[in-house]
Order: C-alpha cells, then sequence, then structure tokens
C-alpha cells in the first residue's frame, strides 16, 4: 500500500536565493501549510552550490518524499543525491520557485498554483520517468552545448531580471559581439556527425527555457534521448528559428536543423564550448569528452492528478509499476538524526520569529488523530492575510541574513 500524506516523512529543501528570492517566500508558505496538515516533516535553506545535494545523500534514508523548493539548478542536484542513494522508495516532489521551472512545467505543475503543488505533494499521484546520465552524473530535463548556453552565462549576472536578462544577453552576443563558434564531434546510433554547430540539445522533455519547444516529440518515459542539432548559421537567421521554436516547435523545417532519438552517444568538444545541463552554466575545454545515456524508469516523481489524463505531456502512456515490497533487514530509525533535526529546528524557529515580529502567531495544528483524518481541514484555498505575513517575514529573514553576512558571523 503506497504510504499517504500523514504517513509520510518529507524532507522539504528551499533554495532562498531561487527567483531572486522569491523562493524563500514559497517556502515560507509551505511551512505553515504542511504544520496545518500535521504531517512528519524537516525544514532546510541551501548555503551554497552542491548543498542540497549534499543533503540528500546525507539524510535521504530518513524520509519518504523529498521537495525541492527551487528551481530547476537545486531540483537537479537533489536527483543527482536521489541516485547516491540506495533506497527505492524515495520520490521527489515540487514546489515551482525557479526562473524557467523546466522539470516542473514538463511534468505538469502550474507554477503559478501554490495549492496544486500542496496537493500533489500530499497526494499519491505518481509518474517514473527516464533521466539523462553523463559520465557519473545526471539530469532530468536537457544537456546542451552552444549558444543557448553561451547565452545563459551571459545572463548570470543580471539574474535577478529573470527571463528579460536572458533576451538581453541574447540580442548582444546576436549583434553587439562576436558570438563564438563550436565545432563538436558527435558519435550516436552508429553515426557520427563531425562539424560547426551553433546549439545541440539532448532532450528527455520537449520544453526548454519555458517557452521553446525544442524537440518536440521527446518523452520523458519512452526509454530514449531527443537530439537536436542546429548547425552554424547567420545570427539573423538562428533568431528566425527561435521564434518557429517558440511557436509550439515549428523550427524543424529548416534544413540547418535536424531531430534524432538516440539511446547513448559520445561527445568530443574540438574546441572550447559552453554547456548548459538543466539551465546551469559550464564550460569544457577543447578536448574533453563526454559519454551520454539514458537511464530508463529511474526516478520516482509526484505529479499533479489532472496531469495524469493530459495529453499535451511529454509522457508515453504506461501503467505505473506497483509500489516494491521490500524486507528492510535493518530497520528504519523512528526519529531522524539529531543533527538534521536541530538544524530544522533552527530555520522553523527564525520563520516563526519572523513571522510573530509581523503581528501574528503561526497557527500551530497538532498532528491528527486517526479518527481525525476523515475530516476535512482547510489546507486549500488563498489567504491574503496569509501572504502578506509570508512577503513580510521573507523579507525580515533576508535582511537578517545580509546583515549576519555583513557582521561576518
Amino acid at each position: 500500500m503506497p504510504k499517504t500524506g500523514e504517513d509520510r516523512r518529507y524532507l522539504v529543501i528551499v533554495n532562498p536565493v531561487s527567483r531572486g528570492g522569491k523562493a524563500q517566500e514559497e517556502g515560507i508558505w509551505l511551512l505553515n501549510r504542511l504544520r496545518k496538515a500535521g504531517v512528519d516533516y524537516e525544514f532546510l535553506f541551501t548555503e551554497r552550490a552542491g548543498h542540497a545535494e549534499e543533503m540528500v545523500v546525507k539524510w535521504a534514508e530518513d524520509f519518504d518524499v523529498v521537495v525541492s523548493v527551487s528551481g530547476d539548478g537545486t531540483t537537479n542536484e537533489i536527483i543527482n543525491g536521489i541516485m547516491k542513494v540506495p533506497h527505492t522508495e524515495l520520490k521527489l516532489a515540487m514546489f515551482p520557485a525557479g526562473t524557467a521551472d523546466d522539470f516542473a512545467c514538463n511534468m505538469g505543475y502550474d507554477r503559478k498554483d501554490k495549492e496544486q503543488a500542496l496537493r500533489t505533494i500530499l497526494g499519491n499521484n505518481c509518474r517514473t520517468i527516464d533521466l539523462i546520465r553523463y559520465d557519473d552524473r545526471y539530469a532530468a530535463v536537457t544537456w546542451g552545448l552552444g549558444v543557448d548556453s553561451e547565452i545563459a552565462d551571459g545572463a548570470y549576472k543580471w539574474k535577478r531580471f529573470r527571463i528579460p536578462a536572458y533576451f538581453y544577453s541574447g540580442l548582444r552576443i546576436c549583434f553587439f559581439e562576436e558570438r563564438k563558434k563550436y565545432h563538436v564531434r558527435f558519435d550516436y546510433e552508429g553515426q557520427t556527425l563531425d562539424d560547426w554547430v551553433l546549439i545541440s540539445i539532448l532532450c528527455n522533455a520537449p520544453l526548454f527555457g519555458r517557452y521553446i519547444k525544442i524537440h518536440p516529440d521527446a518523452k520523458m518515459n519512452d526509454g530514449l534521448l531527443g537530439l537536436t542539432i542546429g548547425r552554424e548559421m547567420p545570427n539573423v537567421y538562428g533568431l528566425v528559428l527561435f521564434a518557429f521554436a517558440c511557436l509550439n516547435g515549428r523550427h524543424g523545417f529548416s534544413r540547418l536543423v535536424s531531430y534524432h532519438q538516440v539511446r547513448s552517444m559520445r561527445v568530443e568538444c574540438k574546441s572550447d564550448t559552453y554547456a548548459q545541463i538543466d539551465g546551469e552554466v559550464f564550460k569544457f575545454d577543447a578536448g574533453k569528452v563526454i559519454n551520454i545515456s539514458v537511464v530508463p524508469q529511474a526516478l520516482k516523481v509526484l505529479v499533479p492528478a489532472e496531469s495524469l489524463e493530459s495529453k499535451k505531456l511529454p509522457f508515453v502512456h504506461k501503467e505505473e509499476p506497483p509500489e516494491p515490497v521490500q524486507l528492510r533487514l535493518i530497520p528504519r530509525r523512528e526519529g531522524v538524526a539529531e543533527e538534521l533535526e536541530e538544524l530544522s529546528r533552527r530555520v522553523k524557529a527564525r520563520i516563526e520569529r519572523a513571522l510573530e515580529a509581523r503581528g501574528r502567531r503561526p497557527v500551530r495544528t497538532p498532528r491528527r488523530s486517526k479518527r481525525e483524518q476523515g475530516r476535512q481541514v482547510a489546507l486549500f484555498g488563498r489567504d491574503r492575510e496569509e501572504e502578506r505575513l509570508t512577503r513580510r517575514a521573507a523579507k525580515r529573514i533576508k535582511k537578517e541574513m545580509r546583515d549576519l553576512g555583513e557582521s561576518g558571523c
């Protein structure tokens, strides 16, 4: 029998700087709702790049669901942490709070609907998806080389402006700077491409950069990866194709664009090359070789109930395998690690103090008994007063953290 929300243990990981700091506010809202639901959860903030992955590897064995309150980059860290934990029951849930939220959107989440995300986190609807493996790491949505990665790198220092920063960076690189050229070699499915490319994207899902259908036929559970290759072309022509890609992926008419499906491939960068992996930018030196493959049915993700019936989402209809019943030779601990409990307690206490300072003590709802579990609790629906308080509390916590940083504490 799959566990319900009341029986699960949740590890909630928040990247407080995601979406220009908006994720911190979203995390406070989620904390209050989980407390009302009476579920068993611990709540943590990330402090640096790679921190989310470290926390999952260290503590995920004590939990049933990891909730990512962040964007694609931190979600990628969480996924890599999950793949390092030999725990087949562990699931991922999303509370979209990033700039693009490509992973969440491809899974059927509405990034503007917090109540939908909360229902999903507490619900039982699940999909099993493939992952992209490159060397010893994993990606969920895209692994790409080329001008899009260069644009993302240029937008990084303007990231607080979110999507407009990427458009600004793209226009600057295409018209006011000398754009780099990328020479790559791909070996896949018995074929070889050795050429200069504008962009090349390995896709586990079609939606990329929130608006672009880079490979319209890519599916997240078919055991294949979509490969889109755009050969070198003039900047203006590339912008025209970009516009068609935003129109439901209609850029395939061009002879300079080709679609492929692969299970594995070898990539060799013959020039210095920018790369983006689930939205995070890297730079590979000339001579870098990467081996990439698909890992079928690798990860379980909680999804909105309505998404299971949608034909617009990138999934092949499959019956989900039943929950595995495993013999535990070592019983799971009743509690959680003391270090984790202490860290989570500090975060919760800081949020409570911030809420109290804004005029209202957060409502504490005790864990429901078995008799009370059938009773409907007001968890869903918009509360303007709660939104106002969480917004002000997030600003207060941000100021406290900034003051601590300036004082060197």
